[in-house]
């Protein structure tokens, strides 16, 4: 497969849309006098795993993928597995931390954990633009919302809304206080995606064009340097670009919330779904964003701060279709 027929097929319409998928990445650190980095795949047993679907980020981060269903049902299952998982980490007297950056260590205490040939590879490449390349790796975890992507003009709309809101929707629910494992501005994890190298991870906006998506980023898909990996594909190297909005075939895949305490999860989940499937507020989120295209890098550097002008905006359109669907804990 060449690099515009998997590019085009990452674009493509989900079969039968209404799912949503809910992935969400903890920090593992072993209690103590002196809090470690700890690694907790020994605590999960197969029947959680089967449903949570468990796997580990670079540095460790537990990361919670279970299947893609109707919102609601997807919001429930999740915080569901959040209080499994805690608990069997809690008897091996490990703390699952969420938060979008370790709050208590750098990099120097946080080894690669997940040291196969890809990660490694992807850490050498970063390495040569800075040290948030090996932060984002180690350091980091997120809440992804996944929705299916639909056909046609309501797909476009949906590609832009999702890449737009990110600025603002990440200011919104920015939950990383923490840089190294010091005090810092609420929205570190946002500063430290800004940062890595525009060519792989697009927070500069170069992947996007509303009058023709599916160029824009195969441009940014040819551009990028591929890794130095046996037999990488088209497809591979697909996954080997992190942007703030992945499309992955039927859906899409928003990447940029930080990991969130389990009574705003509901609200994150359910502002991104509102946005991009309900027409009025896709629309309106549109007529709110569009004017900002140009303007993006800059709105990703205020969401570094933990602050963004339209946040308040954006969620105001979210909240008339999403306020309805809030799981109460």
């Amino acid at each position: 497969m060449d690099l515009e027929t998997a590019v085009r097929s990452a674009f493509a319409p989900a079969a039968t849309p209404g799912r949503v998928g809910v992935e969400v990445e903890l920090i593992p650190v072993l209690r103590g006098a002196r809090p470690e980095p700890a690694v907790v795949a020994a605590v999960l047993d197969a029947p959680f795993a089967a449903v949570a679907r468990p796997t580990f980020e670079p540095g460790g981060q537990l990361e919670l993928s279970p299947a893609p269903q109707p919102v609601h049902a997807a919001v429930a299952t999740i915080l569901d597995l959040l209080d499994q998982a805690r608990e069997r980490a809690a008897r091996a007297g490990i703390a699952l931390v969420a938060a979008g950056t370790d709050p208590l260590h750098g990099c120097d205490r946080v080894p690669l954990q997940v040291a196969n040939p890809r990660y490694r590879a992807l850490q050498a490449a970063l390495d040569e633009h800075g040290p948030d390349g090996r932060r984002m790796m180690r350091l980091t975890a997120s809440l992804q919302v996944c929705v299916d992507l639909l056909p046609g003009r309501a797909g476009r709309e949906q590609w832009l809304v999702a890449n737009l809101a990110g600025p603002h929707l990440a200011a919104a629910f920015a939950n990383s206080p923490t840089l190294d494992g010091r005090p810092s501005v609420a929205g570190s994890r946002t500063g430290i995606w800004t940062r890595i190298d525009p060519r792989r991870c697009g927070y500069d906006g170069r992947h996007l064009d509303p009058l023709d998506p599916v160029g824009a980023y195969l441009a940014f898909a040819a551009a990028a340097p591929r890794l130095p990996l046996p037999g990488l594909d088209a497809r591979q190297h697909l996954s080997t670009l992190f942007p703030p909005v992945r499309p992955r075939g039927g859906y899409l895949e928003v990447r940029y919330l930080d990991a969130q305490p389990d009574e705003r999860i509901p609200a994150a989940v359910h502002a991104v779904h509102t946005l991009l499937t309900d027409p009025r507020a896709r629309r309106d989120a549109l007529d709110l964003l569009l004017p900002g295209l140009g303007d993006l890098p800059a709105a990703w550097r205020r969401a570094a701060t933990g602050w963004s002008p339209l946040a308040a905006d954006l969620l105001a359109i979210a909240a008339p279709a999403a306020s309805a669907g809030v799981v109460a804990r």
